[in-house]
């Protein structure tokens, strides 16, 4: 196939074409280019805001920061729908000064020309009319009324979305689509929750077919491309033969030759002198007689790595999509409970209510136990702090990765003077019995298009660093909270256990992430599925090591 790949040439490009011309303009032809150059001006500045806005917005990573998106599009509009009827009102004033000098001009073709101004009115208005109306006719030519629009973008341009943005957007697209397995027509369709919402159009199919295209997903690509064919023939805003040109390719790089010539056939077809297309069409006839057994459609079969890791993710994908089943004799141990921690006082009025969810390791789910008022206080403290959110790398460094696309921010309770955050730190202390001194902030996280956290473990195992410049030790347990009511996928799962807790407004999961041996449990690695509809928030509660000497006893058995 290697050999192969070098013998065809494939590979659409986009092509830039530039010209210059020096020439002398005469007046009526200044005035064309300078109106020309205002609209340039005007969309020139409106590209500029949307593809070169501040990169380190990153708006496709939090749900939160997009929604300011709708109102700051509706003021625009309103900007835009100003400038359309001040703009009318200004055509409308030369198309009716045109009318006018049309309609003397007809007149005069009644009559002869020269007796036309043998009458002194006559003469009189010809006069005037180059005196106020063709000598005032240059102002209104050069009127500018794309001020106000182009000062609201310019304003507005840090608020506005970046390349980066549209393409992580698309990329979440894709990510939601294997996730869920979901085909392209279902996710161009836009009916995937309650609301009504607009479809994708051929364009739009196509630019997520060209990311992917670019991204060398030659699977994804085909399938995005044959969405867009399918939504070219309802009409659509794109180029057949581009179209034809990412199948042709798509195919030959999956290893489907037959499928590959047919799409270039059908590029021919619609454009029978593209150059790349007839080179390749002579290949493919060359492979067709001197080898008919390589021309066939059988896909090029994946590597070891690769298939190493998509063993992982297709279990991932499957336990977003659906939990595995509970043994019945595990199922009948489950158990609900109130806990009032051993008579505290503040739990014996109202106890924690607590679900067991799994039994080995344990994992809890509490119901309620965040009021509806701290859930907005939350987010009203940590809409402010989100950035794009970070992980640690084996030597401790915070970066960020394409596996993890939310936005966090942490939460000081010195920064909240109503107190409710040292109420939750109490409230998870009561029902823990470990301190809060070591802890790590609140940290609070909105997850963006298609929002996910891959795969993770929340501990530091044995050859990464374990939180050395915290002085806390190692993650010994994890609280999250969700904190908002998701439509449509947005799990928490436990990939080695094939455990699915589906986010409930008000409720958290609890685990230990360490044995009380103080090694890691590998059994909690868990991940963050994509947000199919809705906007998920939730709270993340990392307590440490150091401080639970006497709150948590330890074991010397490394299994325990």
């Amino acid at each position: 196939m290697a050999d192969k790949q070098k013998a065809f040439v494939c590979l659409p490009m986009c092509h830039k074409e530039s010209s210059q011309q020096n020439t002398l303009l005469s007046c009526s032809e200044r005035q064309e280019q300078a109106l020309y150059s205002r609209m340039a001006r005007l969309l020139t500045l409106l590209m500029g805001a949307l593809l070169l806005g501040v990169a380190q917005c990153e708006l496709f990573t939090a749900i939160a920061h997009m929604e300011g998106l709708l109102g700051l599009e509706s003021e625009l509009l309103t900007s835009l729908n100003s400038y359309i009827t001040r703009e009318k009102d200004r055509i409308q004033q030369l198309e009716s000064f045109a009318d006018q000098v049309s309609g003397i001009h007809n007149l005069m073709d009644e009559v002869d020309p020269t007796s036309h101004l043998h009458n002194p009115v006559n003469s009189l208005h010809l006069v005037g009319r180059f005196t106020n109306n063709w000598g005032n006719l240059a102002d209104l030519v050069y009127q500018d009324n794309s001020h106000d629009l182009m000062a609201n973008l310019s304003v507005n341009n840090y608020r506005l979305p970046t390349q980066e943005d549209f393409n992580g957007a698309m990329t979440a697209v894709m990510r939601l689509q294997d996730t869920y397995d979901l085909q392209p027509h279902e996710l161009a369709s836009g009916n995937l929750g309650k609301e009504k919402s607009l479809s994708m159009d051929a364009l739009d199919c196509y630019r997520v077919g060209r990311l992917a295209y670019e991204e060398k997903n030659w699977k994804k690509a085909r399938d995005w491309m044959k969405e867009a064919l399918h939504k070219f023939e309802d009409g659509g805003d794109v180029d057949l033969v581009s179209i034809y040109d990412h199948l042709s390719f798509s195919e030959y790089s999956i290893g489907n030759l037959k499928r590959a010539a047919g799409y270039n056939k059908d590029l021919l077809q619609n454009e029978p002198n593209h150059e790349r297309a007839l080179s390749n069409m002579a290949y493919f006839n060359t492979l067709k007689d001197e080898k008919p057994d390589d021309f066939i459609d059988q896909e090029i079969p994946m590597n070891e790595d690769d298939r190493l890791e998509m063993s992982e993710r297709e279990i991932y994908e499957a336990t977003c999509r659906e939990g595995r089943p509970y043994p019945t004799e595990i199922e009948r141990k489950l158990t609900c409970f109130y806990y009032n921690g051993g008579n505290n006082p503040r739990l014996i009025i109202q106890p924690v209510k607590v679900e067991v969810v799994y039994l080995d390791p344990r994992i809890y789910i509490l119901r309620g136990i965040v009021s509806d008022r701290e859930i907005e206080r939350l987010k009203e403290l940590g809409g402010p702090v989100l950035r794009r959110a970070t992980i640690r790398d084996t030597d401790g460094n915070l970066i960020y990765t394409d596996y993890r696309t939310s936005q966090s921010g942490w939460l000081s309770p010195a920064d909240d003077d109503q107190g409710y955050l040292v109420k939750i730190d109490q409230r998870i202390e009561d029902f823990t019995g470990l301190t809060m001194e070591t802890a790590e902030q609140l940290q609070v996280c909105n997850y963006g298009i298609g929002g996910h956290y891959e795969p993770h473990y929340d501990f530091a195992r044995n050859d990464e660093d374990a939180f050395t410049s915290l002085g806390t030790g190692n993650r010994m347990a994890t609280v999250l909270f969700y904190i908002s009511a998701v439509e449509r996928g947005g799990a928490t799962v436990f990939t080695e256990l094939g455990l699915r807790i589906a986010p409930s407004k008000g409720d958290a999961t609890f685990w230990w992430n360490l044995k009380k041996s103080g090694e890691g449990d590998l059994r909690t690695r868990h991940a963050g599925c994509p947000v199919l509809v809705g906007s998920k928030w939730v709270c993340n509660k990392w307590i440490h090591e150091r401080g639970q000497e006497f709150r948590r006893q330890c074991d010397l058995n490394k299994n325990l």
